[in-house]
């Protein structure tokens, strides 16, 4: 009877290293295609960037060519109004950069400062 559980046991561990084999293989070739993976894409991520510069860089040459050369069209000049409104902020404004809001606080006797109910 041992030797029939023997004759079992060892084909089964024989099938068991078998799968294992397999299972290794397979594990393998999936890493080194995601590792594969990983590189395709980042060589082509590299490549469409370049691409996306190239075309950039077109596009802002070619602006800036029609700017030059005015064919952007002209600039409708700002109307009156406009303008006296903008020399309004232009003035609220300088008025109160140079304008300080202070506030006097007064101390005790103990020399810390006292709130405005204690004044």
């Amino acid at each position: 009877m041992k030797e029939g559980s023997w004759a079992v046991h060892s084909r089964f561990t024989y099938m068991v290293a078998t799968e294992l084999l397999v299972l290794g293989v397979l594990n393998v070739i999936c890493i080194l295609s995601i590792v594969s993976l990983g590189l395709w894409m980042r060589i082509e991520l590299a490549n469409m960037l370049d691409l996306l510069d190239e075309r950039l860089a077109l596009a802002l040459k070619s602006t800036i060519d029609r700017l030059m050369e005015g064919g952007m069209g002209e600039f409708e000049p700002p109307n009156p109004i406009q303008g006296a409104i903008a020399q309004l902020i232009q003035g609220m404004a300088a008025q109160k950069m140079n304008t300080i809001d202070a506030v006097v606080s007064n101390r005790g006797d103990n020399g810390q400062f006292m709130t405005a109910e204690e004044t």
